[in-house]
């Protein structure tokens, strides 16, 4: 397929100093076959604007009015679908940001979990909900595997277990063992908790009281933010599937350049084209010159 994009005539007659009248006979002449026809007639203004047409940005954008998505566009349909991708490292953050609006919801939230860190998905739903409100949602379950989540330091746990309730406690271990604890001391009945085997340890843990679970793990993040980094980023993509998306998109401002490159890398070439048009005009016009001459040629040919 051939690329014709109409060039501005007035730049080309004011680059090569011609008249209107002159201008005139070649309107249905390509701007190759203008710098020719000049050339050979002695203009040396022609190949001077041949050669910045090949290599200088600003003639290129000024000559094809290349400011315009929609000539931006026209040029990105002749890229090969494969290539697209590699040309999103060249725009930015925010702009990568807007072409995850293409996707849905569901598909939105899927990306951010195959794609991005649990840093920044547990950063996502921070900007989307207060601290207090992430714990409140956090399901039973994923409170079951932090509480013995074998990556908490267990001098750290012991610290945090020993700042809860007594009868919290005691009641964790007499649902483990089956037997009444009379003790009362915070400390005594975490060394008992310590003393448990591992799977009756563990047993103690997932009985834990479910207020006592999040206020222990509210805690426990005030100490060390990245304990949050524990939970799933399924646990806190359904957080934010709660959400409208716009209010669900304000999430997206946590997630690193390479992770929104590869999430936009997963939309289907003619939306990812649309997306494209968002590059900066000079790096669209560097791009065609250094990545693309091939396109370059059809355009003033």
């Amino acid at each position: 397929m051939s690329l014709r994009i109409d060039a501005n005539l007035y730049e080309i007659q004011n680059r090569l100093n011609i008249t209107s009248e002159r201008m005139q006979t070649y309107s249905d002449k390509s701007v190759d076959d203008i710098i020719d026809a000049e050339a050979a007639q002695g203009n040396t203004k022609a190949l001077e604007f041949a050669r910045q047409l090949e290599s200088d940005p600003a003639t290129l954008i000024k000559t094809y009015g290349m400011d315009s998505p929609t000539v931006k566009h026209q040029i990105l349909s002749q890229v090969p679908e494969q290539q697209l991708p590699e040309l999103l490292e060249l725009l930015s953050d925010e702009d990568l940001r807007m072409g995850l609006y293409f996707f849905s919801e569901e598909k939105l939230l899927n990306l951010m979990q195959k794609e991005a860190s649990i840093e920044e998905v547990v950063n996502a739903a921070a900007i989307c909900f207060p601290i207090e409100k992430i714990i409140e949602m956090m399901p039973d379950k994923e409170l079951n595997q932090f509480v013995i989540n074998k990556e908490i330091d267990p001098e750290f746990m012991k610290k945090n277990l020993q700042m809860m309730p007594p009868e919290v406690l005691a009641a964790m271990i007499e649902t483990a063992t089956g037997e009444p604890v009379m003790e009362e001391d915070p400390i005594k009945l975490v060394d008992m908790l310590y003393g448990l085997d591992k799977e009756t340890y563990q047993e103690a843990m997932i009985s834990m009281d479910p207020d006592a679970k999040k206020q222990m793990v509210y805690n426990m993040q005030k100490q060390n933010p990245e304990v949050m980094c524990l939970f799933s980023a399924e646990a806190y993509t359904d957080m934010m599937g709660t959400l409208q998306k716009p209010d669900m998109m304000a999430g997206t401002m946590a997630l690193q350049t390479d992770t929104l490159i590869n999430m936009n890398a997963e939309l289907p070439p003619e939306l990812l084209s649309i997306v494209l048009t968002q590059m900066d005009t000079k790096d669209f016009a560097k791009m065609l010159i250094e990545k693309h001459p091939e396109l370059l040629n059809q355009l003033i040919g």
